[in-house]
């Protein structure tokens, strides 16, 4: 059995998509315990990958294969398809898997993952990294002559870490799943996702017309200065700032110490308590700008390729393996807040096509109903059956609900404590979350617990299990859990890796015609642009993929888990317009009107306003 493994120097990492040919600049190979080679002859290094048992190297499936395939023609499909493609960065995660939060963000490259296991790492200087050195040395990474000494030096040392780093790596059956999935995914990256250049454009313009506006209106009325790059940090700016805080009738935000608070959390605070204050709002983006935080626009904007489109970053990097979608952050990018139906509508299917989303009905709870096998409450997610109403009936009881007239009446109550359920929440988290009393929290999940027993006794193995600091989703992803964290996290992580889990198995299961049609993926929704004549057909094959019963041995209780099509759309909020009806401007066809009689309608007053304050301004 042959193991070939491998590691590129490239142009710009950035530029895998558009750069053209000479991104792979300088390949380094080795054959079982040979010894490493370096060549600029790229076809014939493909022609080895091809005809080699296995293929080994870090991140190999999110960058060297995907350039090998996009611009020396390998056929990286038939190298998944046949499990030939070892890549040491997914084993590495699940031999040692990520704490949660951004702690072990840099855990996983290759010289700290060898640095850990080996106890050596990579070529590096006085200035840090010797690629990165050479790079400023010569402006550019690819213009580093590819015989430089030092250049080959850092490749070779990269491939006999690969190589070091594989004999102490465990590949189970997981990993070996992982690894499909991925490749799936990477179609994400690969294919992109078409821009709204023009939208883009416009809504940066009328942004930055905004902050001008703003800043012309604040320094008229309160004296903020205008000079220097952040003149509300100045003493005449904080005093400008309280002044206008106080006249919009808020009390101004406080640090710690008792000066004003201005940055990224304590914005989003007061906007979360005055939600309809159009001023304060107005001025809370006024001050994200001169604190330099970038739009969604002017990030897409940059991150756009000359073919209009972004090729985000696919990766599995929380703790539960979520997936993450970065370069540009798309699944951050939300649909809950009335004034971010902007930021979806950026993005539009490709010309001839129509979006389409599906998106997992009550996921995390189908999980732990994986895990618990609790009749009663697997009983509760039924086709056909809501959730929240049953979980309003096993808590508050049946008699003021009709079950032929519609939902439960205490169906939002009932919806925290089916939360409750999912993520470990105690009485305290549950009485705030809910807004009830701590007494009737505490009754309420006594009530659940007595309604589902073996979904309380599961939490408690679970948490008990934790103590050894990892715990496993149905699927056998280990996740690890943070000491002292164990009755929330231990339930929590299981249920999430599990939905997480669950989601990826629908993604499995399409189509492979489908797979070029993928554009995003955002916790328990899938998303796909799809030729318009084929909508009737990729729905139907998205929701037969996504909807399946699953158990978590042969012999457990099935659970169903349920997917919905949402609507076909022109660009991405589109695809929400029947979800979101009480607002219109989620629809296209309200955006594309001149003019508009809702007077809560962002869309139009925000281009309304801008109009205003450039006249005003002039």
């Amino acid at each position: 059995m042959s193991t070939l493994y491998l590691d590129l120097e490239t142009a710009d990492a950035d530029r895998l998509w558009d750069h053209g040919p000479g991104f792979v600049r300088l390949a380094g190979y080795a054959i079982g315990t040979g010894p490493v080679v370096t060549t600029t002859d790229i076809a014939a290094v493909v022609r080895l990958i091809e005809q080699a048992d296995h293929v080994v190297g870090h991140n190999i499936l999110g960058f060297d294969l995907l350039a090998l395939e996009r611009y020396h023609g390998l056929d990286l499909a038939r190298l998944v398809r046949e499990d030939r493609v070892v890549d040491t960065l997914l084993v590495a995660r699940q031999n040692d898997p990520p704490v949660s939060g951004k702690a072990d963000s840099r855990r996983y490259n290759l010289d700290a993952v060898c640095r850990r296991v080996l106890g050596e790492g990579k070529v590096a200087d006085d200035s840090g990294s010797l690629l990165k050195a050479l790079a400023r040395q010569c402006r550019g990474y690819d213009l580093i002559p590819v015989d430089h000494p030092d250049y080959v030096r850092y490749l070779v040392q990269d491939v006999d870490l690969v190589r070091g780093l594989a004999e102490h790596l465990v590949v189970d059956d997981y990993v070996r799943r992982e690894h499909r999935l991925m490749w799936r995914l990477h179609h994400i990256t690969k294919v992109g996702f078409r821009v709204d250049v023009d939208l883009v454009q416009r809504s940066i313009d009328e942004r930055e017309a905004r902050v001008v506006a703003s800043k012309r209106a604040l320094s008229r009325r309160y004296g903020l200065p205008t000079d220097g790059a952040k003149p509300h940090t100045t003493t005449a700016g904080k005093a400008a700032l309280e002044r206008a805080f106080t006249d919009l009738g808020i009390e101004p935000p406080r640090t710690a110490k008792g000066g004003l608070a201005t940055g990224k959390e304590a914005l989003a605070d007061l906007e979360a308590q005055h939600p309809d204050h159009a001023g304060l709002i107005d001025l809370c983006r006024t001050l994200r700008a001169l604190n330099g935080e970038r739009s969604t626009a002017r990030t897409i904007h940059d991150h756009t390729g000359p073919d209009g489109r972004v090729h985000p970053t696919v990766a599995a990097v929380q703790a539960t393996g979520r997936i993450s979608i970065t370069h540009p952050g798309l699944s951050v990018m939300g649909k809950r807040d009335r004034t971010n139906v902007g930021e979806r509508c950026m993005l539009l299917p490709d010309p001839g096509h129509v979006l389409i989303t599906a998106d997992l009905a009550q996921i995390d709870a189908r999980a732990m109903a994986v895990h618990c096998q609790d009749p009663a409450y697997i009983a509760a997610l039924e086709p056909g059956k809501d959730m929240h109403d049953e979980m309003a009936a096993a808590i508050f009881g049946e008699a003021d609900w009709d079950r032929t007239s519609g939902h439960h009446p205490r169906r939002g109550d009932a919806k925290a404590i089916t939360h409750a359920t999912s993520y470990g929440m105690g009485a305290t988290a549950l009485a705030g979350h809910a807004g009830i009393s701590l007494a009737d929290a505490e009754r309420q999940l006594a009530t659940l617990d007595l309604r589902f027993p073996k979904l309380a006794s599961f939490k408690e193995a679970i948490r008990h299990e934790a103590a050894g600091q990892v715990v496993r989703s149905a699927f056998g992803r280990w996740m690890r859990v943070r000491p002292g964290k164990e009755y929330t996290q231990a339930p929590a992580f299981v249920g999430q890796g599990t939905a997480r889990d669950l989601m990826m198995e629908g993604v499995l299961r399409l189509p492979e015609w489908l797979l070029p049609c993928l554009r995003a993926i955002v916790h328990d929704e899938i998303v796909l642009s799809v030729p318009e004549c084929r909508a009737e057909e990729a729905e139907a094959a998205v929701l037969r993929a996504l909807q399946f019963e699953y158990r978590i041995t042969p012999d457990a209780l099935a659970v169903p888990v349920l997917a919905e099509a949402g609507d076909r759309g022109r660009d991405w909020a589109d695809c929400y317009r029947s979800e979101k009806r009480a607002w219109p401007e989620v629809a296209r066809d309200h955006r594309d009107q001149p003019e508009c009689e809702d007077v809560d309608c962002t869309w139009h007053k925000t281009t309304s306003n801008t109009t205003e304050k450039k006249e005003n301004a002039a």
